[in-house]
């Protein structure tokens, strides 16, 4: 069976051409060629010796991504649905910044299906299937730079999945992805989502990457919080409040809260003072992003979620601006193609 030659670190792949017998220096070349001249073909690596170019072949295939379909949104966001090589398939979402500042952000898959069951994910419908490798995620990344044309600037992972659960194939992605010999995209620029996965967090911090870290909060209280995402049973408000401060001791990089709104729900006058005594704790952003329908998954809809009006979540992010919170309001980038947070639910669902 062939091995994924991108799930190797440059460090990685010189141990393993040095005992099959071939010269370590090897692999810089081979890395300038997978990831800076971006060849995938072994045949097409012309400076490799011919017994080694045919080692590789025998050995590796290059492109984890077998087959891809492609949508367009009217707002310019593109979702890619991405066929593996065991058949699963993943999508990846490449969105635009509404302010034409030449941003371009990534959000990429990390998993194939979820586990967490989240009341207001489309992701969470689906089985859970495996984790995703680190090639899978970083030809994500390659596959939507050479299908778009477009220069990649930012990378979210928070597509299907949870990336803690996947965290070892996580980090050695962002290390090859951020590698000073290649550089496809600083780790400043990539940002982590997650529930709330305490020991993950923890282990994060410990690696010493320069990514940001986002919190799917979603409520202020467990109560709340509990019916919404279910893992939160698990671990208490408390307990996460303690996790994220130790990630921001240890590296130094704001928090994002990621909250959904939900009218009625997570959006009361003490859900705002709630939320603006969490966001003191170190220092911290709350992006604002409206609930997306998911009735087209054809899971029983939660009743009571309602798509919320702009003017309700003005009110809300204004009530918390005058708190003294930094809010941003995510847009509904790729909502007419389901792209949108919480929408992603590859196209060709059969078990749902």
């Amino acid at each position: 069976m062939f091995k994924k030659i991108k799930n190797f670190s440059l460090s990685e792949l010189k141990d393993l051409l040095k005992s099959a017998g071939f010269d370590s220096f090897r692999a810089e070349q081979i890395f300038n060629y997978i990831y800076v001249n971006k060849k995938e073909s072994f045949d097409e690596m012309a400076i490799l010796p011919a017994k080694l170019r045919q080692f590789l072949s025998e050995t590796f295939n290059i492109n984890s991504i077998t087959d891809y379909k492609f949508s367009l949104s009217k707002d310019g966001t593109k979702k890619f649905l991405f066929s593996l090589t065991d058949n699963n398939k993943i999508e990846s979402v490449l969105i635009p910044d509404e302010k034409d500042t030449g941003r371009l952000t990534l959000c990429v898959s990390s998993q194939v299906g979820c586990t967490l069951n989240c009341t207001f994910c489309a992701t969470g419908k689906l089985p859970f299937m495996r984790s995703l490798e680190s090639a899978e995620i970083i030809d994500q990344f390659m596959s939507a730079e050479k299908i778009s044309g477009q220069k990649i600037t930012n990378i979210v992972f928070m597509g299907m999945g949870e990336p803690l659960y996947n965290l070892k194939n996580v980090i050695v992605a962002i290390k090859i992805l951020s590698d000073p010999k290649v550089t496809l995209i600083s780790q400043r620029r990539i940002t982590v989502s997650t529930v709330g996965v305490i020991k993950k967090i923890q282990e994060l911090a410990e690696e010493g990457l320069k990514v940001k870290l986002a919190i799917s909060l979603h409520a202020t209280t467990d109560k709340t919080r509990n019916m919404l995402i279910p893992y939160s049973e698990k671990v208490n408000m408390s307990q996460l409040g303690d996790a994220i401060e130790y990630f921001y001791r240890k590296t130094k990089q704001n928090i994002t809260y990621e909250y959904i709104y939900l009218e009625g729900i997570n959006n009361s006058d003490e859900d705002v003072k709630r939320l603006a005594k969490i966001t003191k704790r170190v220092p911290s952003k709350v992006n604002i992003i409206p609930y997306h329908d998911i009735s087209f998954t054809g899971a029983e809809a939660v009743q009571e979620f309602k798509v919320p009006t702009r003017a309700s979540i003005d009110k809300f992010s204004a009530q918390l601006r005058n708190l003294g919170v930094n809010v941003f309001c995510r847009t509904s980038s790729g909502f007419d193609i389901d792209a949108a947070c919480g929408q992603l639910a590859y196209s060709e669902r059969t078990n749902i």
